[in-house]
Order: C-alpha cells, then structure tokens, then sequence
C-alpha cells in the first residue's frame, strides 16, 4: 500500500513470488496492475486523511504524485528478502518521498508531522485490514520485508481507507475550530539590505507562483506597504506603475515578472526574489524558504494587514 503501511495482493497468473522468511515460504502469484491501482487509490485517502488532520491541503497534482510514489513503493514485494538494514531504510526513504511529493518541505516541522500522522493512518489501515480478513476467515497472514501480506478484498481495502479519510475529515470539521477568517500573520525578510517585516492574512483564492522557482508568492499592496519599504524599492515601483517599465530594478534586487489573472483581466506584476521569508512566531523566526514578493497598486482596505499569502504559502 505505502511505505509504512500494509501491501495487499492477490491470487492471479501475472508474478511468482516468495512471501515469508525464515521458517519458509510461500509461492503467490499477483495481478501487477491490481497492485499498483489499490495501492495507489488507498495512499490517495489516506495522504487526504493526514493533509486533513495536519490542516495541510494538497493540490490534485500533488496529491496524484503522492500517490503513485506510494503505489510504485509497492514493488518491493517483488524483491527477495532484504537485509533488516535495507528494509528499514527503504521504508523510511519511501515515506519521506510519498510525504514529500504529496505536500512539500518548504516547511520541516508541518512535513514531519504530516509524514508521522500519514505512517500512523497507514498502521491503523493494517490492523482495520487484519481485522477484516479475521472477519472473513480469509488466508493467513504472511509477511516480508517488514510488509504485510493478506489476500482481501480490494474492495474491503478501499472501503477501509475511505472509512479512514471521512472519520480524519469529520474530526478536523467538529472537532478543529476554523481559523478566523480575517487571522494574520507576521512575516519578515529582506530586501535590498533592509529587513522588512509585514502583516499578512490568508487568501485561499491566492495561486501565484514565481515563474522561476514555482514557489508560492507573497503578495503586498504597495500603496498599503509603502511605508516599509526601502526608498530604492519605492522609486522602482512608482516608475514601474506610472508605466515606466524598463527602469533598472534597485541595486541588489533581483527583479521577478508574476503573471496574475483575475476577474478583471490578466497581467504582469513587478515583484522581487527574496532569500528567505520567516515567520515571526512567539518562540522567534521560522524559516519559510525562499519565495519571491509581488506588488499590486491596489490596496487591500484594511489597517491590519498588507500582504495576502495562499494556502499554498505557509
């Protein structure tokens, strides 16, 4: 199924392979096509169910890629035993790999802690699977290369890993109050050699990426910002929205083009890449990665923010 979970497969005329070691084997014989697809549509709830509960949402395309990475992980199986070694290193490297590709790593803590509830649901999936086999007396259970094997259902696995997905779902829903919507946030970087510090709010309708990165952007309101920003920085985006484009970027800034569609149209924004944007949190800086921040002449009407930041950004 995952890297950390449980591996259903089943009788069919496609692969040979041992299962078991050390006090014998035994010979099954696998649908490869059946194999990848239940595991790769059971990894798809449950990396929905750890996005859920870790307030983490992934994109579709994420989210397919998360999938296939755990289904491919599956392959294992057709392996001869491993050394316990190699077995443990393989389901750590899978696992951060599925997590990895699923919701990034922009942040470690929030990827550590979406890869510990993910390998948890994986677990809970086995003992649900091995309850159900119990419950429909089917085959024994053998196991290799620190991986479960049971011949059920795939139907009962799927429905198991959706039961899992709607119980985490239910729970973030009832049990984890929202945030308020108009919640901010303190972010801080540099730029041109000054340190900026900015207040932030969420957008969810915020999907701009740097072209060049393809990281999430930090969008500021310069009429709302301009006070914080350096006076280099204020005389570039003054010419550049007066429609003096080809002025020279200050010294030191790296000049970044967002393209930017809305209901009113599609355009250019000017922006500049940063090193780094941090969060400023009650315990100091949390390091955000590296981004790029787009400025926009419109302002955003409020005195207690001046940038917006999608769901894709923190």
């Amino acid at each position: 199924m995952s890297a950390q979970g449980l591996r259903i497969f089943f009788s069919a005329r496609t692969y040979n392979v041992d299962i078991g070691q050390g006090v014998g084997s035994i010979k099954t014989v696998i649908y490869l096509d059946i194999l990848l697809l239940v595991n790769f549509l059971a990894a798809y709830f449950l990396l929905l169910a750890a996005g859920g509960l870790c307030a983490q949402r992934p994109r579709f395309g994420r989210l397919l890629a998360g999938s296939a990475a755990a289904a491919l992980s599956a392959l294992i199986l057709l392996a001869p035993p491993l050394p316990l070694a190699v077995q443990l290193g393989y389901k750590l490297g899978t696992a951060a790999v599925v997590t990895s590709a699923a919701f990034g790593v922009r942040s470690k803590r929030r990827w550590l802690a979406v890869t510990a509830v993910y390998a948890a649901l994986n677990i809970a999936l086995g003992g649900l699977a091995v309850l159900g086999a119990a419950y429909s007396q089917a085959p024994t259970l053998q196991a290799g290369n620190l991986t479960l094997y049971l011949r059920i259902s795939p139907v009962l696995l799927l429905v198991l890993a959706g039961v899992l997905a709607a119980g985490a779902e239910i729970f973030q829903r009832f049990f984890c109050p929202a945030a308020p919507a108009a919640q901010t946030v303190g972010l801080q970087t540099e730029l041109c050699g000054h340190t900026l510090r900015l207040r932030a709010a969420a957008d969810t309708a915020n999907h701009l990426k740097d072209p060049v990165t393809c990281l999430p952007v930090l969008v500021v309101s310069y009429p709302d910002a301009r006070a914080r920003l350096p006076a280099e920085v204020c005389a570039f985006l003054d010419a550049w929205f007066s429609g003096s484009t080809r002025r020279a970027p200050p010294a030191g800034a790296h000049l970044r083009l967002i393209p930017c569609s809305t209901a009113a149209g599609s355009g250019l924004l000017p922006g500049f890449a940063v090193s780094g944007i941090s969060l400023i949190s009650d315990t100091g800086l949390l390091g955000l990665g590296r981004t790029a921040l787009a400025f926009t002449q419109t302002s955003f009407g409020s005195s207690e923010y001046e940038a917006l930041y999608g769901p894709d950004f923190l």
